[in-house]
This record gives C-alpha cells, structure tokens and sequence, in this order.
C-alpha cells in the first residue's frame, strides 16, 4: 500500500511571535500574551472595563482566557462581545503553532470563557489560530530552519 500524504501535510499556521524550544512554552505564551494585551487594552482595543485572567492548564495544553466586565444586558447586539473575542484569539494566535496535517497537536488550544458577574460563562470561543500558512519542510522545527 502506498502511503497517503494530505496536499496539507506540509503546512502550518505559525504565529508571528511564536517558537519552538526553550521560552516557548505555554507558560511563557501566556505571559507575553498578558503583555499583548495591556498595550491592546492601552490602544483603546479592549475596554478599560473588561478584565482578563490568563489560566494555563499545561497537561492539557490549554491556555485560557477568562474575560469578565461585559454581557449581553449592556451589549445586547453583542458587537463589543464580538470584538473583544475576536481580538484575543487572535493576539494568541500569534504564539500558537498550528499544523494542518490531521496527527499534529497545535502548541495549545485557546479557550477564552466570557463569564457573567456570577462567574457563568455566557459566551465562548474555543479553538487552535487563525492566520496565514506556511508551508514546512519534513523534519523542520524552526521557521526560519
């Protein structure tokens, strides 16, 4: 039987900020993405009432981001909800590491859990990235490799 190689098998979404090795772990993804997001929040790209907390669960290979100060009562087109969703998956996109083959995990899976002010999520975005593909090379385990 000849083996089946996807037209994908050779790409991947790759974060702008993202790597491979020592300082990029999920750990430290999380700690330059509460970066990411303090100067979004101080250009005006997330309300200064929206807070987030940045929980990682590393077994897991989850990072997770809790954002609390909005609901649908004061948003009810949800048009801020929206764009702040929006906005922080994709700053996490930028440190994640996606392949697209069908056997690669990605770096970590982001779930960011919109919670109401009793702490009940009423909004979620659950995923890997989203970007631009890079084609790889087998065996290659840095971009610029």
């Amino acid at each position: 039987m000849t083996p089946f190689e996807s037209t994908v098998d050779h790409f991947v979404l790759w974060g702008a900020r993202a790597g491979v090795g020592l300082g990029y772990t999920v750990e430290a993804v999380a700690v330059r993405l509460a970066d990411d997001i303090a100067e979004l929040r101080n250009d005006g790209g997330i309300p200064e009432y929206v807070r987030t907390v940045i929980t990682v669960l590393p077994q897991q290979r989850v990072l997770e981001i809790r954002v609390e100060g909005l609901s649908v009562e004061a948003d009810p087109d949800r048009t801020t909800i929206r764009e702040v969703t929006h906005a922080l998956f994709e700053l996490a996109s930028y440190h994640n590491i996606v392949a697209l083959d069908a056997t690669t995990p990605p770096l970590f899976t982001q779930r960011i859990l919109l919670v109401d002010s009793d702490g009940r999520p009423f909004s979620a975005m659950i995923g890997s990235g989203v970007g631009d593909v890079d084609s790889v090379m087998p065996q290659q385990n840095r971009r610029d490799a």
